[in-house]
């Protein structure tokens, strides 16, 4: 029997490998869903970037001017090479006239040839601008084309910035080895969480498989309902739960099905009036064997709580004829264990659902709740765009928290794409910044979820510049009323009630013992932007 009880049967070997393979199919369409958008994002910023690059040197006066004059102005190289040293997303930069001759190329020694790659010749005759992949002096490139046109409108050159592949081909590869590790992360994290909720499905079911804890519970039922004492039982409003056959004959009953019966007599006065179950509820003591009369026959009955810690959830009556008390006697403790086991059984399987959650949740894993919040309450590019921007681990896990917690509130919460948050050696610590940014979004959900107001939003942007560090915070809710606006950073000036007012407050003497400022722009009905700068 103890051997029995440490080995997997094969409905628990079942339950196992369906849950490794729901994760595993959940990790592969995550994964290769987010490995996608990733790449893809990826590419869509590299493009942007020498697409960005690419036009304003177009615009560039000195750009013109030297196509113009027909030679490289002193000027150009200079300029041009400020501006591509300052741009890590970008290899190669190239300026040529109309005949395709350089004016200007990342490497000196390349100006005065011939441009390479041979797919110029849209930009020259009049193309939108375009990015094409050809090869180079520098091997194969993904490219950019702008035209660059005179004061007379016409083309008179052309501009190229462009990625060597092979920079490309990295960055992929890079990417690829990241969720590789992720992806064998979370399968393991997978196997192991399988395995934590058959141990916790067999924890629950008191150390018994499903299918034995199946069989269990349909040989209970079966032998509640062969007990010869009668079995009762009513939740706190006195409405009936459960009843046996012995009781149904008892009183009358039956030829009634359970479900008939709960339906057609739901409290226990319409069924039983003689019974004292009522009383027991309200006075919360128990009544054990006294006399009473079922139609004209004398039974002994006792009527006790049913309790879950501290708190009674119900009451049960058992009862039955006084010609057999020697034999009820010997059979009492059997029949009570029979109602607290049907008891617990009903309450564990009702929310085993939730224990399982539960027990999963307690184990703290980082994965693991990443896992279970990509999937259910945020998006993976949502925690990925945070984990990217923030670096610090303890702000970037308190705003993902943040964003699921205005999900589940109905609010529209993200950080700015713009954002960017660098760890500096002369910063403030961390810890102030998790103050900060969590007073400022705790603020504005407490304020959107206050009242119904039509669009719900918060934005949050986190920007790191050479001197100073600006933190932002924009709400679409009722805004900050004027009689509180001037005593807002006051401790206790609030409107949310007895216990509040500390966050504003507490945001002020950061920002003070900082030498930093607070603005806030503020409109009755359209909200609040609230900005604070922190110099470094």
């Amino acid at each position: 029997m103890e051997k029995r009880k440490h080995l997997w049967s094969d409905t628990t070997v079942q339950i196992f490998l369906r849950n490794l393979l729901l994760v595993c199919v959940a990790v592969i369409l995550t994964g290769g869903i987010s490995l996608y958008l990733a790449l893809t994002i990826r590419q869509n910023d590299m493009d942007t970037a020498i697409q960005n690059l690419a036009c304003i040197v177009s615009q560039m006066d000195i750009v013109r001017e030297s196509l113009e004059a027909g030679e490289a102005l002193p000027e150009l190289k200079e300029e041009l090479d400020l501006l591509i040293n300052n741009c890590d997303q970008a290899d190669v930069l190239v300026v040529c006239d109309k005949d395709s001759i350089r004016y200007y190329h990342t490497e000196p020694e390349r100006v005065g040839k011939k441009f390479k790659g041979d797919d110029q010749g849209e930009i020259l005759n009049g193309a939108d601008p375009y990015i094409s992949e050809a090869e180079g002096t520098l091997g194969m490139q993904r490219r950019a084309f702008y035209p660059v046109r005179g004061e007379d409108d016409q083309i008179i050159g052309f501009v190229t910035v462009s990625v060597l592949t092979k920079s490309l081909t990295q960055i992929r590869n890079n990417i690829i080895r990241i969720f590789i590790l992720i992806f064998g992360a979370l399968f393991s994290l997978g196997a192991l969480l399988s395995g934590a909720s058959v141990y916790s499905i067999r924890k629950i079911l008191l150390g018994h498989d499903p299918e034995e804890f199946r069989k269990m519970f349909l040989e209970h039922t079966d032998v509640i309902d062969r007990l010869e004492e009668g079995l009762l039982a009513v939740d706190t409003k006195g409405n009936i739960t459960l009843i046996n056959k012995s009781a149904r004959q008892m009183l009358g009953i039956e030829d009634e099905k359970d479900d008939q019966m709960v339906e057609s007599y739901k409290n226990i006065k319409d069924i039983y009036p003689e019974s004292v179950l009522p009383q027991v509820l309200e006075s919360h003591e128990e009544v054990l064997n006294h006399n009473l009369v079922i139609r004209e026959n004398q039974v002994l009955c006792s009527d006790i709580l049913v309790r879950k810690g501290e708190k009674i959830e119900g009451a049960v009556s058992v009862f039955r004829d006084k010609t057999e008390l020697t034999k009820m006697a010997e059979e009492l403790t059997g029949a009570r264990y029979m109602v607290d086991t049907l008891r617990a059984f009903n309450h564990e399987f009702m929310n085993k659902l939730h224990i399982i959650l539960g027990f999963l949740e307690m184990k703290e894993y980082g994965e693991a709740r990443k896992y279970i919040l990509d999937t259910s309450m945020v998006s993976g590019k949502e925690v990925s765009h945070i984990c990217q921007t923030i670096p610090v681990e303890n702000l970037a896990a308190l705003i993902i928290g943040k964003l699921i917690r205005a999900g589940e509130l109905g609010i529209d919460f993200s950080l700015k794409n713009d954002s960017y948050f660098h760890e500096k050696k002369k910063d403030l610590p961390a810890d102030c910044y998790i103050t900060l940014v969590g007073n400022l979004i705790e603020n504005a959900m407490d304020e959107l979820n206050s009242r119904d107001f039509p669009v719900k939003k918060i934005e949050v942007g986190i920007y790191s510049e050479e001197e100073h560090t600006i933190i932002t915070c924009d709400d679409t809710g009722g805004g900050i009323p004027e009689k509180i606006l001037f005593s807002i950073y006051d401790r206790h000036t609030t409107t949310k009630g007895e216990g509040h007012g500390t966050g504003y407050a507490l945001i002020k003497e950061i920002v003070d013992s900082y030498q930093g400022m607070v603005h806030i722009d503020t409109e009755a009905g359209m909200g609040s932007s609230i900005e604070i700068i922190l110099p470094i």
